[in-house]
């Protein structure tokens, strides 16, 4: 059984007695019960955030509760999950007779097939991402390392997939297919990294191949969020991901393109979705071009014709016949 495509969705509530349905509803989501033992009596709002596609489900806790215990998963999930303190608190964690105590910086890594008995030193902040226990277990070169422990946080490929998850949970909008199993694939890479890859999974790393593609995911996301601004380029590419111009070229060159055919492609798609979308009056060419980033006509409608073979008007909705035609 794989994840639900979700999201983002978000509650929040401002009173400690209500932190209870929070969790409720947070259940309801990802398959648990929750039973809440020690809830903090404090101002300012407890709340949380998720994001889920097949075979990645992020969530981000504030506040709340120091203690709770979590029912086994109740719709068929096997999960695999990693909790990341945020707010530099401690977690301490009992599962299956294991104790395990990450003191700020470090995670605990867990399972969803038994109940979790869950405790914060304090409140804060903390993320917790869960992945397909299958996909992940054969990934990893010992089995039994999907079991309760403590991750250390100067792992580099820990680090790594802690930073993605973060940019994952901050996406304004659940992304497409192709986009969503990247995601997937990229955080189940870095976590079966984190945990001891087998050969493959090492190869990969290795390789630089894992790295790159959770940089050129975070790539794609910043063209995609900036495509109306008509100077948008490497060099924004690279202050984004903190890397020089040539090093996000490369990161472009490894998966067959460069920044500008990619910014021009994703251009040319978005104004084909504008210009499918019906609207009264329809909106004009010229509006949409500039919209889309195009600094005049004629270059949009010469990158039309080169990804599509078409005028852009011939991608416009037919009128509806009147009943009375």
């Amino acid at each position: 059984m794989t994840l639900p495509l979700r999201g983002p969705s978000a509650m929040a509530c401002d009173d400690a007695f209500a932190v209870g349905e929070l969790y409720e509803a947070y259940g309801r989501l990802i398959g648990h019960r929750y039973v809440l033992h020690e809830r903090m009596a404090q101002t300012g709002d407890s709340s949380f955030s998720n994001i889920s596609v097949l075979d990645a489900c992020a969530t981000r806790f504030q506040g709340g509760v120091l203690r709770f215990d979590m029912s086994a998963n109740q719709d068929g999930l096997d999960l695999v999950i990693l909790s990341f303190a945020l707010s530099g608190q401690a977690l301490y964690y009992r599962q299956n007779g294991v104790d395990c105590v990450a003191l700020p910086g470090n995670a605990i890594l867990h399972t969803t097939d038994v109940p979790l008995h869950a405790q914060a030193d304090r409140a804060g902040e903390v993320m917790a991402v869960a992945l397909p226990r299958a996909k992940l277990s054969a990934m990893l070169a010992d089995r039994d390392a999907l079991t309760t422990r403590v991750l250390p946080g100067d792992n580099p490929a820990l680090s790594l997939f802690s930073g993605h998850a973060r940019s994952f949970l901050s996406l304004s909008g659940l992304p497409d297919a192709t986009l969503a199993d990247l995601v997937g694939d990229q955080l189940c890479d870095l976590a079966a990294v984190a945990l001891g890859a087998n050969g493959t999974g090492k190869d990969k790393v290795m390789s630089g191949e894992a790295v790159t593609d959770v940089r050129f995911n975070r790539a794609i996301r910043y063209i995609h969020r900036h495509l109306a601004d008509p100077t948008l380029g490497d060099a924004d590419i690279a202050r984004h991901l903190g890397l020089s111009v040539s090093s996000v070229r490369q990161i472009f060159a490894r998966k067959q393109t460069t920044p500008a055919r990619t910014i021009r492609k994703a251009r040319v798609e978005l104004a084909a979705r504008l210009l499918r979308q019906t609207s009264h009056p329809p909106r004009k060419v010229l509006s949409i071009a500039f919209d889309c980033g195009f600094h005049s006509v004629s270059a949009f409608y010469d990158a039309f014709r080169d990804q599509y073979g078409l005028h852009p008007s011939d991608l416009r909705p037919l009128p509806r016949k009147s009943s009375l035609d």
